[in-house]
């Protein structure tokens, strides 16, 4: 391993540590979690327009079915007065409607499946996404309370203090001195 592979790695290893130094790991959760929600939601209104389709063909499939009951009754009567172009007329429509019939019962059985693979697939994802939730609302709880521990006039992760200097209170103070002097309200 050459020298300038060992440097770049090193820079590249620098690079990710200050990502992730300035990165929110809270914020960044919370947006994940945003995510995978706006993403269940689509696969749940997927499933809702998938059950519809069901729905649908399986009536159009039920139309069919009353469809063939009545085209059949017209041909038993048309074979009854010997009506031969009629009933070839009718056997024509029959058999045309228990093909569209059979396509549509087909096509029921694989959306039906492919209902269910996806209501497999939603709810594991749905179990991921409640236990990564609640494992981030844990996260978020704890950094909090790490938070609230840190002492008094620092923040956690900054050298920065809330408490205000000497020099700045002797500041304060003289300007406020200074403002009684001229009659004006500090």
């Amino acid at each position: 391993m050459g020298i300038m592979t060992r440097m770049l790695r090193l820079c590249k290893a620098d690079v990710h540590g200050v990502m992730d130094q300035l990165e929110d790991k809270g914020l960044l959760l919370k947006q994940y979690l945003r995510e995978m929600e706006t993403s269940l939601g689509h696969k749940e209104q997927q499933a809702a327009a998938l059950a519809q389709r069901i729905d649908r063909l399986t009536g159009l499939t039920a139309r069919h079915v009353q469809e063939m009951d009545k085209l059949e009754r017209d041909l038993d009567l048309a074979l009854e007065k010997e009506k031969d172009d009629i009933a070839r007329m009718l056997i024509r429509r029959r058999r045309a409607l228990d093909t569209a019939t059979s396509r549509l019962t087909e096509q029921v059985e694989t959306m039906t499946q492919e209902k269910t693979r996806l209501a497999e697939t939603l709810a594991g994802q749905r179990l991921q996404y409640d236990t990564l939730r609640a494992k981030a609302d844990a996260y978020c709880s704890r950094a909090a309370d790490r938070l609230l521990e840190t002492p008094p006039g620092r923040c956690a992760g900054t050298v920065y203090s809330i408490d205000p200097g000497d020099e700045e209170i002797e500041l304060e103070l003289l300007a406020r001195k200074a403002a009684l002097q001229k009659g004006e309200a500090p």
